[in-house]
């Protein structure tokens, strides 16, 4: 009975070494191909990556996107934000093989038997695997020995709470199969894995041959990974033949041996890591989130923006924490923090009395003369008003009062008038009102718009978001409009996208012309063109010659220029797409009736950080409680 060994493997997208398209279909020709046996390979099938994701996802995607009302939320492409992601993979590569170079080589008895192998279990495989959307398969018999690669898209079929109706996950994909995960050395992938060289070994036996052991003990890995553990097994052999006599042998495989454990135990992390849940960060403090954000950047932990700070996966707790530790707030004087208090004050009074009974009750002691002066509770020396600057004496305190007043009575004029006149900027007004209303009820923290400035309504970075919005309204601006603008806008961003992609495309080209070049004229070596490609290449254009073939470099100097100009006008797009967008949404909450109540939820949870056990929340539950504005 004859004997044939098995083989499979698995890669990830996301691998540099997993599948590649163009050498898998022979677009190009390797060192170890043989021309002569390539009409031999069979194509099972070949469908673009981007249409197989058009197939399977466009309903699903289109039911998610209606759900969404913030078109922030939406997803354009469904293709590139799993590729651009980090939680999933775009897809998989198995690479399956019988026997080897020895046993069963293209060309011999045994490889014809294993060709006819890997073409039952070809046919087999996607039946067997239905979660699994086969969009490449070949099977290459132009190389060393018979073996197929089947390239797909791992999906899962049933309704989620969160996500996509249908949608890309290995995990659930296998789990939809009937594939679970009993610990973490025997994981679903890892079954997965198994019932396939199982089914191997079943063809095998159907066809009267039996399995070669060749002692191998294999790991959940990927195409890289096995690659490298082939290395390290290959390092250790060499090795020991090279220092069979000397007394460190031994040594010196143990330590190759654990290595490569704690390699595959790196790797089985990450993957773990990988899927962990988000969690949410909030602070009541901006400066140290700012602080803790621009240390995740420097560190390049990810993270995403949220209403009111930031989520990121549970594998990253503990260095937030740490950099938490690490963040040492600016020392506050008692000068500025007597001008911030009166800052937040000023806006709550309806004259100076207002502002001195607010301050007392903050904690200060007053003293009456020819200046008002004040004492922080603890501190030795009263501070006069007059000392903190033009802006903080009594006459300007009266003053910036008085300009608020005048501003809320303008305010109050206009609205009046516009929901009389059916005006379709009195949903905006209103919302303005319920601002102020909330910012007087100390329910939300005002932020200024110019920081150099003291604090007024005229110097109020929401208020003045809402004035813009107010001033578009009356300009004749809608909701549709702004739908609209918004839709152009991502629609030029798209293009834009794509011309860089096309600039970077066209500088590549450029650039492996120049290698081509540089290995006919020059005679310098190229690693990645053989003499025979390059010649190839030159025969497509009879216009280069010995003598202008260095002109190549005027060429690659154009690309690059226009590469360059290209990634400019993509940041403006995205600019001008991301402005857009965040006046869109403004829009829909104020004409919802709902951007205020955001706002104070958003204040609420960040007050409420410091009584959250660790200061998180999971990510899909992060709301502390809701602060209704109507009582």
């Amino acid at each position: 009975m004859g004997q044939f060994s098995i083989s499979f493997t698995v890669g990830k997208a996301s691998d540099p070494n997993c599948a590649d398209f163009a050498h898998n279909n022979r677009e190009f020709y390797a060192a170890n191909i043989d021309p002569v046996r390539t009409p031999e390979n069979i194509i099972f099938t070949c469908e673009p990556i981007r249409a197989a994701y058009e197939k399977l996802f466009a309903e699903s995607l289109a039911a998610y996107n209606a759900k969404q009302r913030q078109p922030c939320r939406r997803i354009q492409n469904y293709y590139e934000h799993i590729a651009n992601g980090k939680r999933e993979e775009a897809f998989y590569e198995a690479v399956v093989q019988f026997g080897d170079c020895k046993t069963a080589a293209c060309g011999t008895p045994n490889g014809e038997t294993a060709r006819k192998l890997l073409i039952e279990y070809m046919q087999a495989f996607q039946k067997q695997n239905p979660n699994l959307y086969v969009f490449n398969a070949v099977l290459h018999m132009d190389e060393a020995t018979p073996h197929l690669h089947i390239d797909f898209i791992p999906f899962y079929s049933k309704a989620r709470k969160h996500g996509l109706p249908k949608g890309v996950s290995m995990r659930a994909a296998l789990e939809e199969m009937g594939f679970a995960a009993h610990s973490r050395y025997d994981s679903a992938a890892m079954g997965w894995e198994h019932a396939e060289r199982i089914e191997m070994e079943r063809l095998l036996m159907q066809h009267g041959l039996k399995r070669e052991n060749k002692n191998a003990h294999y790991a959940h890995m990927t195409v890289a990974e096995y690659k490298r553990s082939q290395d390290a097994k290959q390092a250790v052999s060499v090795l020991r033949k090279q220092k069979r006599q000397e007394a460190n042998t031994i040594g010196l495989a143990r330590s190759m041996r654990i290595r490569i454990v704690e390699l595959s135990a790196e790797v089985e992390k990450m993957e773990h890591d990988r899927l962990l849940p988000f969690k949410s960060f909030f602070y009541t403090d901006r400066d140290k989130q700012a602080y803790v954000q621009s240390e995740l950047e420097r560190l390049h932990i990810s993270y995403r923006q949220t209403e009111n700070g930031f989520e990121a996966q549970e594998c990253h707790v503990q260095a937030i924490r740490e950099i938490e530790l690490s963040y040492q707030p600016k020392p506050q004087s008692a000068r500025e923090k007597l001008r911030a208090d009166i800052d937040r004050f000023v806006p709550l009074s309806q004259d100076i009395f207002y502002l001195m009974a607010h301050l007392v009750k903050a904690g200060y002691d007053i003293k009456y003369g020819k200046y008002l002066a004040f004492r922080a509770k603890g501190a030795k020396n009263f501070i006069r008003l007059k000392s903190l600057g033009v802006e903080y004496s009594e006459i300007a305190l009266k003053g910036r009062i008085k300009a608020n007043q005048e501003f809320e009575q303008r305010l109050e004029v206009q609205l009046t008038e516009a929901q009389e006149k059916r005006q379709k900027n009195a949903p905006v007004l209103r919302m303005m009102r319920l601002y102020i209303g909330v910012v007087k009820d100390g329910r939300l923290t005002p932020r200024k718009r110019i920081p150099e400035k003291v604090y007024a309504w005229t110097n109020d970075s929401e208020l003045d978001r809402l004035l813009a919005l107010n001033k578009r309204i009356n300009d004749g601006t809608t909701l549709r409009s702004l739908r609209q603008d918004f839709a152009a806008k991502d629609e030029a961003m798209h293009q834009k996208y794509d011309a860089v992609q096309s600039e970077k495309h066209d500088l590549q080209f450029a650039l492996d012309l120049k290698e081509e070049l540089e290995l006919i004229f020059g005679g310098i070596p190229s690693k990645r063109f053989t003499k025979q490609q390059a010649e190839e290449t030159l025969r497509k254009y009879p216009s280069i010659t010995a003598g202008n073939w260095r002109n190549v470099e005027t060429l690659i100097s154009n690309s690059r220029a226009q590469a360059a100009k290209a990634a400019e006008e993509l940041a403006q797009a995205e600019a001008a797409l991301k402005e857009a967008a965040e006046l869109y949404t403004l829009a829909e909450r104020v004409y919802s009736g709902t951007h205020v109540q955001i706002l104070v939820n958003a204040e609420t949870e960040a007050r409420s950080a410091a009584d959250v056990p660790n200061g998180t929340y999971a990510a899909d539950n992060n709301t502390p409680g809701f602060v209704p504005l109507i009582r």
